[in-house]
């Protein structure tokens, strides 16, 4: 009776082991399947996901600075040279002897065309905050630190 048990017991371990290998190879294949099948939608959903994130914070951070008395910077404006010339990398000042303006800002400053203290010394009201939206850093800083009167007194120390 016991080799009967036995040998019964070895095909019902056979019988589970293929059906095991079974289930195993149509897993795998349907996963790869519907791997490949999806794949570009959930690359396209993340790039969604991160797109909203990024709006999402760019708004809360516009809310919370106009709720503390600042600017919304919503379409950064253009800078008109007319009255403050024109420069370039030949007629550059170190910016950063201006209090308030770092190496940071410097390139800002210099991405948008304002290379000397002449251009700084300059700015009109209105070109200040134009000058504020395009470099979108601490509103209200041109004035606070006096960036104008500064360039003056550098100008007149560079001369």
């Amino acid at each position: 009776m016991a080799l009967f048990l036995a040998e019964k017991s070895y095909h019902l371990l056979g019988l589970f082991f293929w059906m095991f290998g079974s289930f195993l190879i149509g897993y795998l294949f349907s996963w790869y399947y519907y791997k490949n099948k999806y794949e570009h939608q959930i690359e396209e959903s993340k790039e969604t996901i991160t797109e909203l994130r990024t709006e999402m914070q760019s708004t809360i951070r516009a809310k919370k600075t106009v709720e503390r008395g600042g600017i919304e910077i919503k379409h950064p404006k253009k800078l008109k040279f007319d009255n403050i010339g024109t420069a370039d990398e030949n007629n550059k000042d170190d910016l950063t002897k201006i209090n308030g303006i770092g190496s940071f800002i410097e390139k800002k400053l210099n991405s948008i065309g304002i290379y000397n203290y002449k251009q700084i010394s300059k700015l009109s009201k209105d070109e200040i905050e134009t000058v504020t939206d395009l470099i979108q850093f601490f509103p209200g800083r041109i004035a606070r630190d006096n960036w104008k009167g500064q360039a003056t007194q550098l100008l007149q120390k560079k001369e």
